[in-house]
């Protein structure tokens, strides 16, 4: 898509440079006949307003150019499918009329205008031109709308100058819907398994750390909005009222949720990523609502990035999170750290799963239950050595490729 603006823009310019030199070269005729061909008094005439003229409308489309200012304004994010507008307030600190300013804007392909096409005004030094850009959040994540390209036209038509003082690109996090999933039940039972299983290793061993006379779980009555992973059930039923475990001689169970996902400019990769997205936002709010605290990972520019999750609120405050997230990480697809996190489970969302992420993978498989969700490929690579691999449709259908 870049590369196809890109060639647009040139053409453009070719096309304004060749209508300019046709422009000049039919006043020189004009010009030329009259003066040595019908009258020379009215060719004399002629040519000095074809002279004065221009001069006198280049300066001034000249002077306009190099007075202006624009201001960029739009929302810092907003929810997906959302309309919005994005001002642009162009403002003038000379004392000249502006001839005519002309307006494109440019947008990733998260950003869908409602006009695509060049907007164009004249405006006073008076009062300041504000041109509302109206578009509507097509995908979820970050993504940049900019100023393409801001000119003044002088009143002939002949020469066009760039506005110098123009805004920087603004960064809009489109935030990610939380889908119900279609057939994720099977994996949430084998996370589930494997979250009961630590938990009873650390349970055992617990009761073994108080046995030899040390500190072992300290117990409270249960209140609302307690996690229920932390009630002693057995307590609970000698005691006949719910009691909930306030410290942890091992450290808790934690699954986590890893995105291996890149920046995109494409609109189908864009999808892909969205997909991805949405889908582990979707696994993390069942997770969370069977009472299991988990954990959602990402690459960022500035390294990796670990959300802990431990209700609904966390997971919608996660895919806030996620609408500005750039994924522009190190080149490492599993963040180090996480190999000595007492996760327990990991499930990684990945856009590419290729032989590099297959050999991170199995390095982490060494240290838990490793499960691969990947989306619809043409052409889906051959995975091996892990506990799952699960594919992710468009419409949040998950089907079992390994189990």
């Amino acid at each position: 898509m870049g590369e196809v603006m890109k060639k647009k823009t040139k053409l453009a310019v070719v096309l304004d440079r060749i209508k300019l030199a046709m422009a000049l070269l039919m006043m020189a005729l004009m010009a030329y006949v009259f003066t040595f061909y019908l009258d020379s008094d009215i060719g004399v005439v002629i040519c000095a307003f074809l002279l004065l003229a221009p001069l006198i409308s280049f300066l001034i489309a000249w002077y306009a150019a190099s007075k202006l200012t624009a201001r960029l304004e739009a929302p810092t994010s907003l929810m997906k499918g959302r309309h919005f507008v994005a001002d642009v307030t162009i403002t003038s600190e000379g004392s000249l009329p502006v001839p005519f300013v002309r307006l494109t804007m440019e947008q990733d392909a998260n950003f869908e205008p409602d006009d695509a096409r060049m907007i164009q005004g004249a405006m006073t030094p008076a009062e300041p031109m504000k041109i509302p850009i109206g578009m509507t959040a097509r995908y979820a994540g970050n993504g940049l709308v900019s100023v393409g390209k801001l000119v003044v036209s002088d009143y002939l038509g002949l020469f066009t100058f760039r506005v110098k003082h123009v805004p920087n690109a603004l960064a809009i996090g489109v935030i990610p819907a939380i889908p119900s999933l279609t057939g994720a039940a099977q994996m949430l039972h084998a996370v589930s398994d494997v979250v009961l299983t630590q938990d009873e290793e650390e349970e055992e061993s617990a009761a073994l750390y108080s046995s030899q006379t040390m500190p072992g779980y300290v117990h409270r009555d249960y209140a609302p909005g307690d996690n229920l992973r932390r009630i002693n059930w057995k307590l609970s039923a000698k005691r006949r009222k719910l009691m909930v475990r306030m410290d942890e001689a091992a450290a808790t169970v934690r699954p986590a949720v890893i995105l291996d996902l890149c920046p995109e400019t494409e609109a189908n990769a864009l999808q892909r990523r969205e997909t991805l997205m949405e889908g582990a936002l979707g696994f993390l709010m069942l997770l969370v609502r069977q009472g299991i605290v988990c954990s959602i990972q990402y690459a960022t520019a500035g390294g990796w990035k670990c959300l802990p999750l431990e209700n609904e609120d966390a997971v919608r405050s996660a895919a806030v999170e996620l609408a500005s997230a750039d994924f522009m990480g190190d080149g490492s697809r599993v963040d180090p750290a996480v190999l000595q996190e007492h996760a327990g489970a990991y499930m990684v969302y990945s856009s590419n799963p290729d032989e590099g992420l297959c050999n991170a993978l199995k390095r982490l498989h060494d240290v838990g239950y490793v499960c691969l969700v990947m989306p619809e490929l043409a052409e889906p690579p051959e995975i091996s050595g892990l506990d799952a691999v699960w594919m992710l449709s468009e419409d949040f259908t998950m089907t079992a490729l390994q189990k």
